[in-house]
């Protein structure tokens, strides 16, 4: 199984959104490796645009997916040093302690995290996509309903019907356990929390995920973590997955 430096060592190559393009042969004129090369032009100058619409010419369909899944990570937030400060660690504060780091919250990291997502589930479905695939979908899944907690310090629901939009009276720039809600879960107009579309899209990302997947690929820390969530944050009550979500940070 990968020791955490392993677990590490994995994570630079992944996020690092390397140029290498581990798929063999690449296309006879090399334009997908021209895409690469140029995409790498622009991360050096952390031109996150520039090196997306360079992903999206890659003819290759699996590699496309890898390289957009990392890139879209990686401008949504989800830095080296976020990595190894949470995701690599087996805690059952892991969830929150990803959330805080998206804090300030902005429209643009919810925006780049929800590609990010779409894009690494999808190359994870894909047959070349091994240990990699894992890793990627289970980092994104995590971010995604990160991302959706840490929208609390800013924005807040008072009832189950209400939007994701509602601004907060009360904020401080910190995530708070009383930001997602009542200890029981409940939402109300003297105690806002988080929105009934956010709950349930964790609800729905961390009950994708597979213990044993990540175990199979090596990732034992990243599967205890998993093992460690709260039984009722894959609840079908609203209430019962807040409850569950608070007790994460």
């Amino acid at each position: 199984m990968k020791s955490i430096l392993s677990l590490i060592t994995w994570i630079i190559f992944l996020i690092g959104v390397i140029s290498c393009n581990v798929y063999s042969p690449l296309n006879s004129n090399n334009s997908d490796l021209d895409k690469l090369e140029e995409a790498q032009k622009c991360l050096k100058d952390l031109n996150y645009n520039c090196a997306i619409t360079q992903y999206q010419g890659i003819k290759d369909s699996d590699l496309k997916e890898q390289k957009l899944c990392q890139v879209y990570l990686t401008k949504g937030g989800v830095t080296l040093n976020t990595l190894i400060n949470t995701i690599s660690k087996n805690s059952s504060k892991m969830l929150g302690d990803l959330s805080k780091t998206f804090i300030p919250w902005t429209s643009q990291k919810l925006n780049d995290l929800e590609l990010a997502k779409t894009h690494c589930v999808s190359f994870a479905e894909t047959s070349k996509s091994g240990d990699q695939g894992v890793l990627l979908k289970t980092i994104a899944v995590f971010s995604d309903c990160a991302i959706r907690m840490a929208r609390t310090e800013i924005f807040r629901a008072t009832t189950e019907a209400q939007g994701c939009a509602i601004a907060s009276s009360t904020t401080n720039g910190t995530l708070e356990v009383g930001d997602i809600g009542q200890s029981n879960g409940v939402i109300d107009s003297d105690n806002p929390g988080m929105c009934q579309s956010d709950v349930l899209a964790c609800q729905a990302d961390l009950g994708s995920l597979i213990e044993a997947d990540l175990n199979n690929g090596g990732f034992p820390d990243l599967a205890g973590a998993i093992h460690l969530l709260p039984d009722g944050i894959t609840s079908s009550s609203t209430t019962t997955i807040r409850a569950a979500l608070r007790t994460t940070l």
